[in-house]
């Protein structure tokens, strides 16, 4: 055994061990979260310790037989729940109880194998062997990192550009590992591993300060931050849902959310591939385009439609009144901008307020 792949085990170790600590000081991060980060880190410290001292004790006196028949079956039984741990972590998992169900039905047979030998086995000299059913581990593995893998590529749909790039980058991370260790034969997949981990775990904290929890738009420290660093020519909306008071009041604060929710989605479904979407408020929410100036109307009404076709199948839906300015640092300031967008959504408002007054005067004649 190397002192290199001895170095990676003990590098990997503290990896995790700094993770924990790190983990231990986020008071954003909710409970359920936490406890998820702890399991994953002791899991992956038990397999990484498993396999060390598995590769260690392979051909090693007989006397440490059953030793090693046990740390195989921790390495092999509770590697596929770490893939599936890290992607419940990233995204909750659908059909949970039944992967579940499934990852330890798998850790079942592991120990089973440690009797029986029908998966791994380990010889009266000591030394380890995949047997008939090792396609078992193989199967429970390669679907926990392909799920992993899926739940990634989801949440990197939901962000922009560096972060979307920095979850895309995170399966390779492991596969070059994986490719190492079993292609090149260099130990190196745990260390791979655990960093992947703790990078999982500073992306998550920091898409958790960036992102609003409820519509998965970035939020008003976000905005900000952009609007600080705004410099080239940019298009500016501005969105008020209207009457959102009355659907809290009317219908409770869950379809009040719900409401958010569905048009959070309306305004990333339209301008997520051009521009960065923000709700900066209780019912507010912002766009900044980089479109140009004549594209501005034409994704306004891109905007109202895909709102209007979904008021026809979500009754609790209400208008949206919007506003936009064209920002040209050279022509004026982003304070200036925000204003006229601001101006041009309450007018927006006004006027389908007036538009409504009509149509009940109409009805009542």
């Amino acid at each position: 055994m190397s002192d290199f792949y001895s170095a990676t085990i003990f590098l990997s170790v503290f990896i995790m061990i700094i993770m924990d600590m790190l983990v231990s000081g986020n008071d954003l991060m909710e409970h359920d979260k936490k406890q998820t980060v702890y399991t994953i880190s002791v899991l992956v410290i038990a397999c990484m310790v498993s396999e060390w001292f598995g590769v260690w004790m392979d051909g090693a006196h007989p006397s440490l037989r059953t030793l090693h028949i046990l740390v195989k079956t921790i390495e092999l039984s509770t590697a596929p729940i770490i893939t599936v741990l890290c992607s419940d972590l990233m995204t909750p998992l659908k059909h949970k109880k039944l992967i579940y169900t499934l990852i330890g039905v798998h850790a079942g047979l592991e120990v089973l194998s440690a009797f029986f030998g029908f998966i791994f086995s380990v010889d009266a000299q000591n030394v380890y062997h995949h047997e008939t059913f090792y396609w078992v581990y193989v199967l429970a593995y390669a679907s926990g990192v392909l799920l992993f893998i899926g739940q990634l590529l989801s949440e990197s749909s939901h962000h922009y550009g560096l972060y979307r790039a920095l979850v895309i980058i995170l399966p390779v991370f492991f596969f070059c590992g994986l490719f190492l260790q079993y292609g090149a034969e260099v130990r190196i997949m745990w260390a791979c591993s655990a960093v992947d981990v703790l990078m999982v775990y500073i992306l998550y904290s920091e898409l958790t300060q960036k992102i609003d929890t409820l519509t998965h738009l970035l939020n008003r420290r976000s905005y900000e931050s952009r609007l600080a660093s705004l410099r080239g020519h940019a298009v500016i909306y501005y969105f008020d849902v209207d009457e959102f008071k009355s659907v809290n009041d009317t219908f409770g604060h869950g379809v009040g959310d719900a409401v958010l929710a569905e048009v959070g989605s309306t305004i990333y479904a339209v301008f997520s591939k051009v521009g960065y979407c923000y709700r900066i408020g209780g019912d507010e929410f912002c766009v900044i385009a980089q479109i140009s100036d004549t594209a501005a109307e034409k994704y306004l009404s891109e905007f109202l439609r895909e709102l209007t076709a979904r008021r026809v199948k979500n009754e609790h839906l209400p208008h949206v009144s919007v506003g936009y300015a064209c920002f040209n640092p050279v022509l004026g300031s982003v304070e200036d901008a925000i204003k006229r967008a601001d101006r041009m959504m309450y007018h927006y408002k006004r006027k389908l307020k007036s538009e409504a007054l009509t149509n009940d005067d109409t009805v009542k004649s």
